[in-house]
């Protein structure tokens, strides 16, 4: 796999309801490690899926818990990540 397809990839994907929250796994140019949340719900259009990045009133509650759910796995990995780091000094 080269590191352009990495990239694309998510490290972790939540998902509730058609509500779905990716979390994909980024490196500066300085090479630290950073991490960005994609947010969007699918829906049927016919007999075809599509996604939006617009929410109604009953998605707003799915949306904040796998935001939260989002940002837990990040701090979680951050943490890891310090932890090994300063294992291997």
């Amino acid at each position: 796999m080269d590191a352009e397809s990495k990239s694309n990839r998510p490290v972790k994907v939540f998902r509730a309801r058609g509500v779905t929250a990716s979390i994909f796994e980024n490196e500066s140019k300085t090479g630290d490690t950073f991490h960005k949340v994609t947010l969007q719900r699918t829906y049927h259009d016919g007999k075809e899926f599509k996604t939006t990045d617009s929410f109604s009133r009953d998605d707003l509650p799915i949306a904040g818990k796998l935001l939260a759910d989002a940002w837990a796995f990040v701090l979680e990995t951050e943490e890891e990540k310090k932890k090994g780091a300063s294992k291997e000094a």
